[in-house]
């Protein structure tokens, strides 16, 4: 990673809120950045991209539910009861987006869960809907203290997919990592992706990827990895980790960074 963009993300002090949630730029460093020259904007492939999948996870969800009962300890892996329309809705009014029916058919089954140690994908959390809105208003004003996308520049994966900018309100938080980093699905993508594909984004995560074309295709894909054996749940002796719910291969702590191998993606930066 550059020092410049050590510099805009090691941490600041303007908004609370995003501070806390470690995606903030140090205001120092917003300074300098303000009276520099304005980035470049990437050039955008032409085109529109694909339409949003209409999509039926109730399968997938169930064998997701099958897998976590015969092989996850209840007493530490636990969602939360389903969310409600009304919260559903709310949620929508509050980041101003419609959400794909696999979305609504997700928090149906569960309002995501809370603890950030015992996540159901691989280690991470999916998102309870008032941390989702919480972390979407985050990246929200981190964008308007930015004042430019592409202040910091970034690449995306497969190109003209994806929305190479720092961050983008068309990106709806799924997952965190508690340090800036999301899988998320993204509604405004580029015209070579899809409406409501699912893309990593965050703090450290300057090539944006795509991880599957629907969240349907997301969970689908994480279903495929479990029932075919590629996870860890213990941890190895005088191994030193952050969470035991790992992918077997490639053995590395981070899913996201492991997403990005099986995926034949960049790495994060």
């Amino acid at each position: 990673m550059d020092n410049r963009r050590r510099g805009l993300i090691a941490g600041g002090v303007i908004l609370g809120a995003a501070a806390l949630s470690g995606v903030l730029p140090a205001m120092c460093s917003l300074a300098s950045h303000r009276k520099g020259s304005a980035a470049t904007p990437p050039e955008r492939p032409e085109g529109e991209p694909l339409p949003m999948l209409e999509e039926d996870i109730a399968p997938i969800l169930a064998r997701l539910d099958a897998w976590y009962a015969a092989n996850l300890p209840a007493e530490r892996y636990t969602f939360n009861p389903p969310a409600t329309d009304r919260q559903i809705a709310e949620t929508e009014a509050a980041i101003g987006q419609t959400m794909p029916t696999a979305w609504r058919q997700l928090y149906r089954w569960h309002d995501g869960e809370n603890d950030d140690r015992f996540g159901h994908v691989y280690g991470l959390p999916i998102l309870p809907l008032m941390q989702v809105v919480y972390d979407w208003q985050v990246w929200k004003k981190v964008l308007e203290e930015f004042g430019d996308p592409y202040a910091i520049p970034g690449t995306g994966w497969p190109a003209g997919a994806v929305d190479p900018a720092y961050a983008n309100p068309g990106w709806i938080p799924l997952t965190s990592d508690f340090s800036g980093g999301h899988i998320g699905v993204d509604l405004a993508p580029w015209p070579k992706g899809r409406i409501g594909q699912i893309i990593i984004f965050g703090r450290d995560e300057d090539n944006k990827v795509v991880l599957a074309e629907s969240l349907g295709g997301f969970l689908g894909w994480v279903a495929d990895l479990l029932e075919a054996g590629n996870f860890r749940l213990k941890v190895a002796a005088g191994e030193t980790v952050l969470r035991e719910f790992r992918l077997k291969e490639p053995a590395i702590d981070s899913f996201t960074d492991g997403a990005r191998i099986l995926k034949g993606a960049p790495p994060a930066f």
